[in-house]
C-alpha cells in the first residue's frame, strides 16, 4: 500500500522552497503526494501563486479559502482559526502518513496545529533559524510540533538541539530553494524575453541597463519599522529602473501598499505582485542591488554575488552572507550605500547551499515512512 504525504503551501515563497523536494518525492513509486493550499498563495491580489504549481504540472488536491484580508492582527488570528478547522477536516479525509511544511509564517500554524493534534507526523524545513518579528515564535512552535527537522546551517542545527530537539531527528542538508536556484541558467544579462509571466505594462529594460530590486514586507511587531515612502523616494533619485514587489499578507502591510501606489505613475518602476521563481531569480541575478527586508535577500541573493541592503529589524537574527549590508533604519545611509553597490563585488558563496539537498530530504522522509525508491 502506498504511503500518503500531504504538503501544505500557504504563500508564494513556500513553493520555491519545496519545488525540488516535490520533484524528488515524485520519484518514489510507493509515495502519493497531495498538495493542500491555503491563505495568500490562492489570492489574485497576491499574484495567484498557485498557478505556478499548475504550470509546472503539479495537481492541487485541495484549496482552502480561509484568508481574512483586513490589515490587522485580529485578521491574522482569525485566519489561523478558520484554517485550522478546514485543515482538520481535510486531514481526517486524507489520513496522511506525514505532513511536510516549510518556514515560519503565521498561516502555516493552522495545518501544523491540526496535524499535530491528530497525531500526524510532521517534517519541517528551515527550523532553528532566527529573525525578527513574530516569525521567531511561530518557527519554534512549528519545530515543537515536528518530528523530522531539515535545517539549512550548522548554527540552526545547534539551535534546535539547544531547544531540546533530539539530535538524531535533525538533518543539516542546506536550503532546497538555494540549491535549486544555483542550478538555473540565469544568462549573462537581464533579458525581458525570459520573463514568462505577462504583466499589465511590459518590462522594458535594455541589455546591461542598470536597475534595482526592492522587496519590503511589514514587521508585525513594529508597524513603524519600515518607511516605504523614504525607501522609494531615495531609489527614485537615481533615475534607474526598479522592480518594486508588493508586500506579503501580514498585518501592517497597508502603509507599504499605499506607498507603492503613490509611485504608480513613475514609468521607471515596475510594480510586481508575483513572479514565478525562475523569473524572479533571473531578475535578481542581474540587478545592481536588492533593497528591503526580505529573507530572500539574505538567503538567495548571495548565490549570485548581488549586494543586499537590509533595512530595519525584520531579519535581525538571521545568519548573513557577506553580501548583506545592514543599515538598520538609517535612511541617510541608504543613498550612499546604493552608490557603493555600483562598485562592490561579492563572491557567490552561500552559507545556505549544500549539494543534493532535496534528494537527501526526500530520501530521509521516505525512509521515515517506510518507503524504498
Amino acid at each position: 500500500m502506498k504511503k500518503t504525504i500531504c504538503v501544505a503551501l500557504t504563500n508564494r515563497t513556500n513553493y520555491s522552497k519545496l519545488k525540488t523536494v516535490l520533484l524528488e518525492l515524485a520519484k518514489y513509486d510507493g509515495v502519493v503526494v497531495h498538495l493542500v493550499l491555503s491563505s495568500s498563495i490562492l489570492l489574485e491580489r497576491y499574484g495567484s501563486g498557485y498557478k505556478d504549481l499548475e504550470k509546472d504540472g503539479f495537481e492541487i488536491d485541495q484549496k482552502i479559502d480561509c484568508a481574512l484580508l483586513n490589515d490587522s492582527h485580529e485578521a491574522m488570528a482569525k485566519t489561523i482559526g478558520l484554517s485550522t478547522v478546514e485543515h482538520s477536516t481535510y486531514f481526517a479525509s486524507r489520513k496522511p502518513d506525514l505532513l511536510l511544511i516549510v518556514g515560519d509564517r503565521y498561516d502555516m500554524l493552522a495545518p501544523v496545529v491540526a496535524a499535530g493534534t491528530m497525531n500526524i507526523p510532521i517534517a519541517h524545513i528551515q527550523g532553528g533559524e532566527l529573525s525578527g518579528t513574530i516569525d521567531n515564535v511561530i518557527r519554534d512552535v512549528l519545530t515543537k510540533f515536528s518530528l523530522l527537522h531539515f535545517v539549512a546551517t550548522e548554527n540552526s542545527m545547534q539551535n534546535l538541539i539547544d531547544y531540546g530537539i533530539k539530535k538524531e531527528t535533525v538533518f543539516n542538508y542546506g536550503c532546497p530553494a538555494v540549491e535549486y536556484i544555483t542550478k538555473l541558467d540565469i544568462g549573462t544579462s537581464f533579458d525581458a524575453a525570459r520573463i514568462s509571466k505577462k504583466f499589465k505594462y511590459p518590462i522594458q529594460i535594455d541589455e546591461n541597463e542598470k536597475y534595482f530590486l526592492v522587496m519590503v514586507h511589514p514587521d508585525t511587531t513594529d508597524e513603524n519599522d519600515i518607511d516605504m515612502d523614504r525607501v522609494l523616494e531615495i531609489v527614485s533619485r537615481f533615475g534607474f529602473k526598479a522592480f518594486i514587489f508588493y508586500p506579503n499578507i501580514d498585518a501592517n502591510n497597508t502603509e507599504i501598499v499605499s506607498s507603492i501606489a503613490r509611485y504608480n505613475k513613475n514609468d521607471s518602476f515596475f510594480m510586481i505582485r508575483h513572479m514565478p521563481l525562475e523569473d524572479f531569480v533571473h531578475t535578481m541575478a542581474h540587478c545592481v542591488c536588492m533593497i528591503g527586508n526580505s529573507s530572500s535577500g539574505i538567503r538567495e541573493s548571495a548565490s549570485f554575488g548581488i549586494p543586499f541592503i537590509n533595512i530595519g529589524g525584520r531579519q535581525i537574527g538571521r545568519e548573513r552572507n557577506k553580501n548583506t549590508i545592514d543599515i538598520d533604519n538609517d535612511y541617510e545611509r541608504l543613498e550612499s550605500t546604493i552608490k557603493n553597490c555600483f562598485s562592490q563585488d561579492f563572491d557567490n558563496k552561500n552559507i545556505y547551499y549544500q549539494e543534493n539537498c532535496s534528494f537527501r530530504i526526500a530520501a530521509t522522509i521516505a525512509n521515515y515512512i517506510g518507503v524504498e525508491e
